[in-house]
């Protein structure tokens, strides 16, 4: 009991997930997990941040796209957002949810966040939500955020931080997924184990060029790095 003690209250290490969500059947869970309290308070901080005349925003791992197409709900039609995603059953939903809600505005991009299709100093606003945990080496996706975005364009970065332990996941798990089904279970876990923790975001922000982006955690298990129009 002692050895399961120490064990459950050692420093987790990241673990990797698949950084491509390739499967049909992942794809229809996780469209059926209920993310929207979380989607809704990022879609509504991003049109907070754009309203000083942001007209270009690059949604990066944007997934089902319900978040860029909140964001497009809460914008002026004007307002071009791009949503890219690495993984094409993630896309494929993403355009079936484009349709449903006819929103024209949004273009739907298959792209790797890791080697961006956008200019260098091209983009007036990037955000990201829960993408960060999918990549190896999140310094690839903040590099590529660095380099696209216009000096002091807005920057809206959100995602899970990893538990100090596997006993305080195991509690986490416990209490946001108990009525979800087993495959969702182990996605939400799979995820908190591959996140970061917060010192390992402000660190990668630094070393990609990002010192002014500041970073807090905002609820039990997620952390966001903003920057305003400056």
């Amino acid at each position: 009991m002692n050895g399961n003690y120490k064990c459950n209250n050692m420093p987790l290490p990241r673990v990797l997930e698949p950084e491509v969500m390739s499967g049909a059947d992942e794809a229809a869970e996780y469209e059926e997990m209920d993310f929207s309290a979380t989607d809704r308070l990022f879609s509504e901080r991003a049109a907070e941040l754009a309203a000083r005349g942001v007209q270009h925003i690059v949604d990066i791992g944007s997934g089902n796209a319900k978040i860029p197409l909140t964001m497009c709900s809460l914008l002026s039609p004007a307002v071009r957002v791009c949503a890219v995603d690495m993984s094409a059953e993630m896309l494929a939903v993403a355009a079936r949810n484009r349709v449903r809600q006819g929103a024209m505005q949004l273009r739907l991009i298959a792209g790797d966040a890791k080697r961006l299709p956008f200019a260098d100093a091209s983009v007036s606003m990037v955000t990201s939500n829960s993408l960060i945990h999918h990549i190896p080496d999140p310094r690839d996706v903040f590099r590529e955020i660095a380099r696209i975005t216009r000096p002091g364009a807005p920057i809206l970065i959100r995602d899970l931080f990893r538990p100090d332990n596997q006993a305080a996941l195991d509690q986490l798990v416990r209490e946001m997924a108990s009525q979800w089904s087993p495959l969702q279970r182990k996605l939400f876990e799979d995820s908190l184990h591959a996140a970061l923790t917060l010192a390992e975001v402000r660190q990668m922000l630094d070393e990609c060029g990002l010192a002014d982006v500041r970073v807090a955690q905002i609820t039990n298990r997620h952390w966001s790095a903003e920057r305003g129009l400056q």
